[in-house]
């Protein structure tokens, strides 16, 4: 795993363990939804990310994203342009 990977990785876990603190990475194979995450986490996780990442997200883009993993590759694309 790159350093970005591991750093949106770890971004991400601070933010969902608030919810669930049992989560791992081997969670993030599993739908958004699934780990009983609503609309106002994915917004916040995003916003999150952005600011860490000094990114912008496409709305439309992350709304097509169901896997944990899915997410992750996004923002490490992101950062990485």
């Amino acid at each position: 795993m790159s350093d970005i990977e591991s750093r949106v990785s770890d971004i991400m876990l601070a933010k969902l363990r608030v919810r669930d603190p049992s989560l791992d990475r081997s969670d993030f194979d599993k739908s958004i939804y699934d780990l009983d995450l609503d609309s106002l986490d994915v917004v916040e996780l995003t916003q999150i990310l952005e600011r860490e990442l000094k990114v912008r997200a496409d709305r439309r883009e992350i709304a097509n994203l169901m896997l944990l993993d899915e997410f992750r590759s996004y923002f490490v694309l992101l950062a990485t342009r």
